[in-house]
């Protein structure tokens, strides 16, 4: 699992400094911060959905609880507030929610129609259909 499961996560977060604890010093967020932050969303998604978390927000408060971000130059940073907290967890939702397209196993030219139909269903077949639907019900 990896922010490009978060399409839009990356533009959300690349431009933020962050001081993660007050020993460090605030540095720009890597590709490691990044995939880390996305997999905290997934996971507190996966909880709040299940209802298996001891704190409202579970592993993505875990992860961000001592930033301080500041989201552009000449702002003043601050922590992560609960309205951003639900954005990363809505960016997991929305990328289960978007159907994924399974590539067709064979390449070559179909030889007949019934061919061409089954390649076409094939492509079509959504990989996150049931994760999707599991989702709704339990939201």
């Amino acid at each position: 699992m990896s922010f490009e499961m978060l399409p839009g996560l990356r533009d959300i977060v690349h431009r933020w400094v962050v001081k993660k604890d007050p020993a460090q010093m605030p540095l720009r967020l890597t590709d490691e911060d990044i995939e880390a932050l996305a997999k905290a969303s997934i996971e507190t998604l996966r909880q709040r959905a299940v209802g298996g978390q001891a704190s409202e927000w579970g592993n993505l408060q875990k992860l961000t609880g001592s930033w301080i971000v500041q989201r552009e130059r000449g702002q003043m940073p601050f922590a992560l507030t609960t309205e951003e907290l639900q954005g990363f967890v809505r960016l997991a939702l929305e990328g289960l929610v978007t159907p994924v397209r399974v590539p067709a196993e064979r390449q070559d030219i179909p030889e007949s129609p019934t061919e061409v139909i089954r390649n076409i269903e094939t492509l079509d077949m959504d990989a996150f259909r049931f994760a999707r639907e599991h989702l709704a019900r339990c939201l």
